[in-house]
């Protein structure tokens, strides 16, 4: 097992831990050593960690293309003329990530991204989110806003278009769900039964905004869920926002 220094700065590993890129025994003792971190500094990591996995979960393959068969080698050649070297360095698992090593890192993903026609769109798990963006909601002529306090902390918004039938979502400082349990999205119609509008393993945020079509809801709701979620909240919403 590696073994991280007294003074390791755990938001360093946020990154390879959130995209499942340490080996079992890695990620046991970086967990160790998040049980024993001061709580703003454990808060901060698994803040940085549900980012990371929110933008990822909304990015998707539209009319993708196979990527190009030298694409590797080039993107290979490109790293070692910005790091000087000719071949790969040796990994030290939970070593500290330089930040230089980092922009590379990010520049090469976004390199693979471009080459192979990978498409960020908002909201994939949304079906109708191809026809109506995030941008057409905030910027629409009768977009309205809404705020309210979530049961446990922090903020839920939204901006929401009558007229588009569609809102854009955000949370702020709310925490993790419990373990064992998830968020969930509910649409209330007037008089009906309350429909799910998504499971959120991670809460969107400012940077990473949730599209929900309303399907003419009147109430949007949050609540705690079972792992997977639920056919119908079993729990009093946390949070709900009514949309008039």
């Amino acid at each position: 097992m590696s073994e991280l220094p007294a003074d390791s700065d755990l938001l360093e590993h946020a990154y390879p831990y959130a995209l499942d890129a340490l080996t079992a025994s890695d990620r046991a003792h970086l967990e160790s050593l998040l049980d024993r971190a001061e709580p703003a500094q454990a808060d901060s990591f698994r803040r940085t960690v549900r980012d990371i996995r929110d933008t990822l979960a909304d990015l998707t393959v539209l009319d993708a293309h196979d990527a190009p068969p030298d694409l590797e080698s080039r993107i290979q050649h490109a790293l070692d003329r910005q790091l000087g070297t000719t071949a790969p360095a040796p990994v030290t698992p939970l070593r500290r990530i330089p930040p230089r090593a980092l922009g590379l890192a990010a520049a090469a993903l976004v390199a693979i991204l471009a080459l192979a026609g990978v498409a960020v769109i908002n909201a994939a798990r949304q079906p109708d989110s191809t026809t109506i963006t995030a941008q057409q909601v905030l910027t629409h002529g009768d977009a309205r806003s809404a705020a309210t306090p979530v049961t446990g902390g922090g903020t839920a918004s939204l901006v929401f278009s009558p007229e588009l039938d569609a809102a854009v979502v955000t949370f702020d400082a709310v925490p993790t769900a419990p373990q064992g349990q998830t968020y969930q999205l509910w649409l209330i119609p007037e008089g009906g039964q309350p429909r799910s509008a998504g499971v959120l393993p991670a809460l969107p945020t400012a940077r990473t905004p949730l599209l929900v079509p309303l399907d003419s809801a009147r109430t949007l709701a949050l609540s705690v869920e079972p792992d997977g979620g639920s056919a119908q909240p079993t729990t009093t919403p946390i949070a709900a926002v009514t949309l008039a």
